[in-house]
């Protein structure tokens, strides 16, 4: 399997075709003239765009409890506490508890739905993965609809607790934490091109001296590593792509001892939420315990286990007494390089950072702060950028 494949199959989980096509070609050399920011703005610290890329790579899509919302916007000017607008919102009778959005190489959309089997055993209803198709989504604005599948796990051992989040491998196998039991499921490309109560392809488990404690934010590298965010603890594993084609090839319950280790180090690591690489390969991680921080750790510090200092730490500012970071749950990277990050406490907001200013960290005020009463924001958990619909 090609170093440009997965890294393809990794960026999709954020944005979709366009998102998979523009990373394959900044990988292979070949620059597009829609490309080309997407490339620049991973080598190229004074780029700046002259507005954000809603309108180009997509809308940002946001798992939000009871629905989910996409926000879109072409971001003409630079006004902080600027609403965009919600071009689709999506609701449906089997929504609980929308943690996740993730879209597939077709461009259809999955949201991982926790349930509520974790907080109450009555009426309770079990976690789901929630397929609504691009044909669905296409009208756009307020949609109620039933999804063209839906995968339940109740007799898996453990069977799903609480999925949070999740991405799609190079092949089309969905990988998903389970902050609840305490792994990562595995559901193949056949398990998920059918409804039902189905038990995962396979399971993987860490061992050894460091367990899972509430794994959450799941990421793949551009060598097909697996990176998993301990949301419990202050940490964050490694499995290298030999493990992932373990996992794969065995199926069933795989206990593994992570290869990589990345601990702690000046409250870099609190409460890890959600993961993700952006083309260099400096990997970023959210934090939604104080100090509720975004983080950024070089390529150079992910080769080995250790405790590295971040290369970069977005802290938290006010704008309009709305804090920017207020338990930060998804970070999601468009084209462009800007960067989304959806605040989990009230006043709910989604703080957007524009490529220099992540250079730059610190209490930044964000180019950008989605916040209001107007803005549907109401449980925001995981987030994406996808296709623009409509």
């Amino acid at each position: 399997m090609s170093k440009e494949r997965r890294l393809s199959e990794t960026l999709s989980g954020r944005g979709g075709l366009a998102r998979v096509l523009t990373a394959s070609l900044c990988v292979l050399g070949i620059v597009m003239t829609i490309a080309v920011a997407a490339c620049n703005s991973s080598s190229s610290s004074s780029f700046k765009p002259h507005h954000f890329s809603f309108d180009v790579s997509g809308g940002l899509w946001v798992a939000n409890g009871t629905n989910v919302l996409e926000f879109i916007s072409p971001f003409t000017s630079h006004t902080p506490n600027i609403t965009p607008t919600v071009s689709v919102t999506v609701t449906s009778t089997g929504f609980i508890s929308a943690q996740g959005v993730v879209f597939d190489s077709e461009g259809d959309l999955w949201v991982i739905d926790g349930g509520n089997l974790a907080t109450t055993s009555t009426g309770a209803t079990a976690p789901a993965l929630d397929e609504f198709t691009a044909a669905q989504l296409a009208p756009g604005g307020s949609l109620t609809l039933t999804p063209a599948v839906v995968i339940t796990d109740t007799a898996g051992s453990p069977p799903l607790g609480f999925p949070q989040q999740a991405v799609f491998d190079s092949t089309g196998n969905l990988w998903v934490t389970d902050n609840s039991a305490g792994d990562v499921n595995v559901f193949s490309s056949s398990q998920l091109a059918v409804s039902g109560d189905v038990v995962p392809h396979a399971t993987l488990t860490a061992t050894g001296a460091d367990l899972f404690s509430g794994p959450l934010g799941i990421v793949f590298d551009s060598s097909g590593d697996l990176w998993v965010a301990n949301n419990g603890d202050t940490n964050i594993f490694e499995f290298d792509n030999t493990t992932v084609e373990t996992v794969l090839t065995t199926g069933g319950a795989n206990l593994a001892v992570p290869d990589v280790v990345l601990s702690n180090a000046n409250s870099a690591i609190q409460g890890p939420w959600a993961l993700i690489f952006d083309t260099g390969g400096d990997l970023r991680s959210s934090n939604a315990n104080a100090p509720n921080t975004v983080v950024e750790f070089s390529a150079a510090d992910l080769a080995a286990s250790g405790s590295p200092a971040p290369a970069v730490t977005l802290t938290p500012i006010n704008v309009k007494k709305v804090p920017s970071l207020n338990s930060p749950n998804g970070i999601a990277l468009d084209l462009f390089g800007n960067l989304a990050a959806a605040n989990s406490i009230s006043p709910f907001s989604i703080a957007i950072y524009d490529p220099g200013e992540l250079t730059t960290g610190g209490a930044i005020k964000p180019e950008v702060l989605i916040s209001g009463s107007n803005t549907g924001l109401t449980a925001p958990a995981g987030d994406t950028f996808g296709p623009l619909i409509p």
